[in-house]
């Protein structure tokens, strides 16, 4: 009997889109994985974070066998509210919002409209102005980073829907799947006691990385292999 390799659907954050995992993805391939990505249509919408869901729901329709989802960021509350489709094995969470039953994303920032967040005609930008938005992504990178690396993510992000932010999540999958966080220690977007504060709640095996909010960025050949040992240790103790 030959086993099919190993399946992951990759879920991106806010304001951006799948090729945040373009080095990932090509990473994790050559380890012998079958990845596919998610294309979250709040992005550039005012459509709610229902629209999510079912745009993730639709991939594991469509999945040949179990899979792995693995959510950043934003990511993980469109797949903690469709990632209990029986098609997924498990859940991977990157410096990802593991809400309960109940929560949005406005209430675990404080409940309010933080001060970067740009609103206008039903949509968020990340930062206010071109500016505020490269010195956020400027803070959360490793401080060798090429000096132009900043504005060239920063340009990459784009609107989101208000509404992906404010609807509450009613399905609770890490309840119902085996669930691994991977905890980001320097990160300046999602604050490390948040991310302890949602790993004590949801009992999920944690994985810490020294890292800021993109790991996946910062070094795509480590970090797959961080993810890979990952999910061969979650499979051996199972």
């Amino acid at each position: 009997m030959t086993l099919s390799p190993p399946r992951i659907l990759l879920v991106h954050g806010a304001w951006a889109g799948p090729w945040v995992f373009d080095r990932l993805a090509e990473e994790l391939r050559g380890r012998g994985f079958l990845v596919a990505t998610v294309a979250l249509p709040t992005i550039g919408s005012t459509v709610d974070m229902y629209a999510d869901a079912a745009a993730i729901t639709e991939k594991l329709d469509a999945a040949d066998g179990p899979v792995t989802l693995i959510a950043h960021s934003y990511g993980g509350i469109p797949t903690t509210q469709a990632g209990d489709h029986p098609a997924v094995e498990r859940i991977v969470y990157v410096a990802a919002f593991a809400l309960d039953a109940g929560e949005t994303l406005q209430q675990a920032v404080g409940g309010g409209f933080p001060e970067f967040w740009g609103v206008a005609d039903g949509m968020v930008s990340m930062g206010r102005s071109r500016a505020e938005r490269i010195a956020m992504v400027a803070a959360d990178l490793p401080s060798d980073a090429p000096a132009d690396l900043a504005a060239q993510i920063a340009d990459t992000f784009q609107p989101q829907s208000l509404a992906a932010f404010t609807t509450p999540v009613t399905r609770v999958a890490w309840r119902a799947k085996p669930t691994t966080y991977v905890l980001t220690e320097r990160d300046a977007l999602v604050p490390t006691p948040f991310q302890e504060h949602l790993v004590a709640r949801m009992g999920a095996d944690v994985v810490r990385v020294p890292t800021g909010h993109t790991p996946f960025e910062d070094d795509p050949v480590w970090f797959a292999g961080v993810l890979a040992d990952a999910l061969e240790t979650a499979e051996t103790n199972r």
